[in-house]
């Protein structure tokens, strides 16, 4: 799940070549539902990304908070490795 539109999802597992985009939530309907948002100044995501291969294995769980950056990498870098194998 992505506080992005989906558009932006959809460009992003486009060009990493996944075979499909996070969930868009935008509107953070789903992010308060789940309770994965909180206000501290800012309206922050705690990130949770699973990668799951195409067996419907876990292949990585990545947790960050708020170095999107560092989170961003962590997760291509796992999926150029499960697109290589």
């Amino acid at each position: 799940m992505s506080l992005d539109p989906p558009g932006k999802q959809a460009a992003f597992a486009q060009a990493e070549r996944v075979p499909f985009p996070m969930i868009g939530d935008s509107g953070q309907e789903i992010g308060r539902a789940f309770g994965v948002l909180r206000l501290g100044g800012w309206l922050l995501a705690k990130r949770v990304t699973f990668v799951i291969d195409k067996q419907g294995i876990i292949r990585a769980v990545i947790r960050s908070e708020l170095n999107i950056d560092h989170h961003i990498a962590e997760a291509t870098n796992v999926l150029r490795q499960l697109a290589r194998s």
